[in-house]
């Protein structure tokens, strides 16, 4: 009985070994896509954490610019920073006082550098829009004609469109939320400075401000 068991040490046996790393390769792989999907989703956690404390900030920022944001708007009701129209020139008569010039100044540089963070969406710039989009736009309103003048102080252009670059990510995130904004929630803040009203319905955001969006290497205005 015993002598037809045979022990052979010197065949291997390749099948045994190709079925094993087989099952191996299996909880490899298995163990690689469990650590990959909870990488992603760490990642995003970590991604949805820093857009919330940087959306924060930005909140805190305009909380903090809101006295500032009357003065001025406030200022723009009572009378325009230059009688101008559209007609900007550098000889001109300032209708407003050095609190309101102060306060401009404060405003514009604050507001230039949230637009650059919006429009590059360092910020979150939809989030951004829905909480502050009216009061930004009310903002700029007030603001332009104190902008065109800077401009002019600079020998700039008048519009970025031509090349203008102070205060010109403060304009741009303004034009961006008139063209994605609600049109009603658009024209009640130009009805409030005696603006005419406009309709916008573009999908997409205008070509000049896409254009603009290219010269990252521009200087910041600030």
């Amino acid at each position: 009985m015993f002598n037809d068991f045979k022990v052979q040490l010197t065949t291997f046996d390749w099948n045994g070994v190709s079925g094993l790393t087989n099952i191996l390769m299996v909880f490899l792989t298995a163990f690689l896509l469990y650590s990959l999907r909870q990488g992603s989703k760490n990642i995003k956690e970590s991604a949805l954490s820093r857009d919330a404390d940087i959306l924060r900030w930005a909140m805190a920022e305009m909380d903090i610019l809101k006295p500032a944001i009357r003065v001025l708007t406030d200022a723009h009701k009572r009378i325009a920073y230059c009688q101008c129209t559209d007609n900007h020139i550098k000889e001109f008569e300032c209708n407003w006082t050095p609190e309101e010039l102060l306060a401009a100044q404060e405003v514009s540089v604050k507001l230039q550098r949230v637009g650059y963070m919006a429009l590059h969406n360092l910020i979150s710039r939809n989030h951004f829009m829905n909480i502050w989009g009216p009061m930004y736009l009310s903002t700029w309103y007030s603001l332009e004609p104190w902008v065109k003048h800077k401009r002019l102080e600079m020998d700039e252009p008048l519009t970025i469109e031509e090349g203008a670059y102070s205060r010109m990510y403060l304009e741009q995130f303004a034009q961006y939320c008139e063209v994605n904004m609600p049109d009603v929630l658009v024209n009640n803040e130009r009805r409030r400075f005696n603006l005419p009203e406009i309709i916008i319905k573009k999908p997409l955001i205008s070509r000049h401000i896409k254009k603009n969006f290219r010269r990252s290497t521009e200087k910041l205005d600030i």
